[in-house]
């Protein structure tokens, strides 16, 4: 075990770090004339506490007002998102308030209000956020940096904050791994993973691949299984927004949540290219397997030798990794909470895979079978 843990984990660790470091920054600002046009789309379900603070931010981004949109789509709230987002607007017409088109034939709820605004824009580029999401007024300015023309999606860096317990803060960990392990994959030229919160793609591409038809029946997807498509079906590079401005800020879930939100993410996992199920499915054997000798050997006393050298292994290249995400992440305390968050995800994989797979996942009062609408 020890000697493959060792081979199989150096190596996925070598690679990450290889993609880490193959990134590099933009520091040269696009001049205004040559700025694209954006549509920022927002699929808000249940938001009313977050809609103020979220157009605040909005409003106060410093990208030209004529090239610069706001699509908030409200998608079947149950509270007064699409109302007190009408009032929070107050008369700024780069923001449009719609809900949810019933007729799309979008299945998965969150797909469908994206997609409702998506084809109503007529932008160059589609940026994604969340109604929880509080991006900085260089936010959009910074983002544009990297739409080039060779370019088709840029990926950015959005941390869970203000987390107050252990598990809050073990999911910022994660958010900041994850991003970690997005920014590798389009450093190595294979980009498979992106957070919604902070994406974007050319309208074009989305049109010409059918939207969301693609993974359209899963409850989660809409960043990371659309990517793995345009890199799968176009000549389209991506990039990773390798900028401190281009950082949007989220709120991260309640500790009681957190198990939920992780399960749905995952639950879209088998949806993913093949190559990267594959690789997944390494990853996760290698996790779950050292839980479950390492609680083995805790029980029975024996191979805990061996046991604590993978471990020693294991926090060797995390620390390795650690160093190559800050420089392109930064925000080192977070990353230390990746670290803590990877010492505890093999044990968390054994309770949040067999949900994933085979349980059903919740998301603001709804409920899916494996992660899927069935209709």
């Amino acid at each position: 075990m020890l000697k493959w843990f060792s081979i199989l984990y150096g190596l996925m660790s070598g690679f990450m770090i290889f993609g880490l470091n193959r990134l590099k920054r933009i520091t040269e600002d696009r001049s205004e004339k040559d700025l694209p046009t954006l549509s920022v789309v927002i699929a808000a379900r249940n938001e009313s506490s977050n809609i103020p603070e979220l157009i605040k931010s909005l409003k106060n981004q410093n990208y030209p007002a004529d090239k610069v949109s706001f699509w908030l789509i409200d998608d079947e709230s149950e509270d007064d998102t699409y109302e007190d987002a009408k009032e929070a607007v107050d008369g700024d017409n780069r923001f449009h308030i719609l809900k949810t088109d019933p007729d799309s034939a979008v299945l998965s709820p969150k797909k469908r209000a994206l997609d409702t605004g998506i084809r109503l824009t007529d932008s160059d580029w589609i940026v994604t956020t969340d109604a929880d999401c509080t991006p900085d007024e260089g936010w959009l300015r910074a983002f544009a940096k990297f739409m080039q023309a060779e370019i088709g999606a840029v990926v950015g860096y959005a941390p869970l904050t203000g987390g107050q317990g252990v598990v809050e803060w073990l999911a910022e960990g994660e958010s900041w791994s994850a991003a970690a392990l997005a920014a590798s994959g389009i450093g190595l030229g294979f980009p498979f993973n992106a957070m919604g919160r902070n994406f974007a793609f050319r309208r074009k591409i989305y049109l010409d691949l059918g939207g969301y038809g693609f993974g359209g029946k899963m409850a989660s997807g809409d960043d990371d299984l659309f990517l793995q498509h345009i890199a799968s079906k176009t000549n389209w590079k991506v990039a990773f927004a390798f900028d401190p401005d281009a950082i949007v800020p989220s709120k991260v879930p309640d500790g009681k949540n957190v198990y939920e939100t992780k399960s749905r993410h995952m639950s879209a996992g088998p949806k993913y290219a093949p190559g990267w199920v594959a690789v997944g499915f390494v990853g996760n054997l290698l996790f779950m397997g050292l839980a479950l000798a390492t609680i083995r050997g805790m029980i029975t006393g024996s191979g805990l030798r061996s046991i604590g050298k993978a471990w020693q292994i294991k926090w060797l290249f995390d620390s390795l990794m650690y160093g190559s995400g800050i420089r392109v992440l930064g925000d080192p305390f977070r990353g230390f909470k990746a670290v803590l968050a990877m010492s505890v995800a093999p044990f968390a994989f054994w309770a949040i895979w067999p949900k994933a797979l085979f349980g059903t996942v919740t998301w603001k009062g709804r409920s899916f079978a494996r992660g899927q609408v069935n209709k």
